[in-house]
């Protein structure tokens, strides 16, 4: 935990998996760009290849339940470790892929169970470490898709000298640094204290408490309130909302006269303006509430797609992508910082796993949705329309959250009597 005055391993432990996490995001998001270049070659189209996305985010989402709960059994440094070497080797095999089955075993599944060991390990590490200044710690660590800001530009110049089985080659052997990364995580031995009693110790003026245990609820209590449901139905909305533009936004572009290496300095500029949204709103949420911080950057990614469909020249992208990337960047660190002001520490890997399993439904929903509909209706105006009012319902539902000033430690029947 960190300790006023003091340096706090735990600030190790962000970067080392910022570093981590934006390695492993940025081979898997840039998997739109190879769209074209695997469509070319095997003659499938854009709804076929959707669904090694939609397999992708799926496996992503119940590996991260799985991972979750082993966290908080072994540790995150164990399952990092073990999902680290998986995603390299998957990523070396993408190079290798000749059939589909192929391409939805190694794409869908492997790199998708190995990256979720940069998902709930990593945030419920840093939830451990940080009380003060958790917003922000949880929002450079979870900085993952500014990988894109690296890998999109990366993509476009291997594409062209090594074409789409060499661009997974070099990312393959760029993955190996994972491991390293990996070995810097360490287990916070000394517990954070709850809210609860840090609110108590700081309207007395006392000192943060040395040896306090885990609060809060367990994963069977959490469900059993409106909050964990609320949290979870508005995540949905926000990953539908994203993942269409994620997945084909590259597409899109190119369809409507972009050159490739333009469109992927859009995807960049999209990927940092996003991890500036991810900072912006950890701070904002530690100043005015995670409920209120979570709403505006909802509803500002929700009312940007329409500006994309409308953009033509290249300045009109880019500022579509610094408004849309600070919009769809800042929610996600919110959600784990909601969580333990919600529920506690006590089983927040089992409750991140379970959050991040339904965000990946999510996330492969939007995806998916966007190919089929575009094989319906040979444009993106359906599916990105369609995006944008699943973002507006996830922007009002984060006005329905109860006020987050509780003790985590409440017993469920307390916690729907105050929801």
């Amino acid at each position: 935990m960190e300790q006023p005055g003091r340096f706090s391993y735990g600030w190790v432990i962000v970067f080392a998996g910022l570093v981590l996490s934006l390695i492993m995001y940025g081979v898997v998001d840039v998997f739109g760009m190879m769209f074209k270049p695997i469509a070319g070659e095997f003659q499938w189209d854009r709804g076929t290849i959707s669904v090694a996305s939609m397999i992708n985010y799926i496996s992503f989402g119940l590996a991260n339940l799985v991972c979750g709960t082993l966290s908080d059994r072994f540790g995150s440094r164990r399952v990092m470790l073990a999902g680290g070497f998986l995603f390299v080797a998957g990523t070396l095999l993408m190079s290798q892929v000749h059939t589909l089955w192929q391409l939805y075993l190694i794409f869908g599944v492997m790199l998708a169970v190995g990256r979720s060991a940069s998902a709930v390990p990593l945030a419920a590490l840093v939830t451990k470490w940080f009380v003060q200044n958790q917003g922000l710690a949880l929002a450079l660590a979870q900085s993952q898709n500014v990988g894109s800001a690296v890998f999109a530009p990366l993509a476009a110049v291997l594409l062209t000298g090594y074409g789409w089985r060499g661009t997974y080659l070099w990312f393959g052997l760029a993955a190996v640094l994972i491991i390293p990364l990996a070995l810097l995580m360490r287990e916070q031995k000394t517990p954070a204290p709850s809210i609860g009693q840090l609110s108590s110790r700081a309207g007395q003026g006392g000192a943060l408490p040395l040896h306090t245990p885990l609060a809060g609820l367990t994963l069977r209590e959490a469900m059993q309130t409106r909050a964990f449901w609320t949290l979870n139905l508005m995540v949905v909305g926000c990953c539908v909302c994203h993942s269409c533009i994620l997945l084909h936004g590259f597409n899109h572009m190119t369809d409507v006269g972009l050159d490739m290496s333009t469109a992927a300095r859009v995807v960049a500029i999209m990927a940092i303006a996003g991890m500036l949204g991810k900072i912006a709103n950890g701070l904002i949420a530690d100043r005015v509430g995670g409920k209120w911080a979570i709403a505006g950057f909802l509803g500002l990614q929700a009312v940007m797609i329409p500006f994309f469909l409308e953009a033509h020249s290249v300045p009109s992208f880019y500022s579509w992508a610094i408004l849309f990337g600070i919009g769809y960047g800042g929610p996600m660190p919110v959600y784990a910082l909601l969580f333990r002001e919600y529920f506690g520490t006590r089983a927040i890997g089992a409750i991140l796993g379970v959050f991040f399993m339904i965000a990946s439904f999510g996330m492969a929903s939007g995806g998916m949705m966007g190919g089929v509909l575009y094989n319906m209706f040979g444009s993106y105006a359906v599916p990105f329309l369609t995006s944008t009012s699943t973002g507006v319902i996830a922007a009002l539902l984060a006005l329905t959250l109860p006020a987050t000033k509780r003790e985590p430690a409440l017993t469920p029947l307390v916690a729907l009597q105050m929801s």
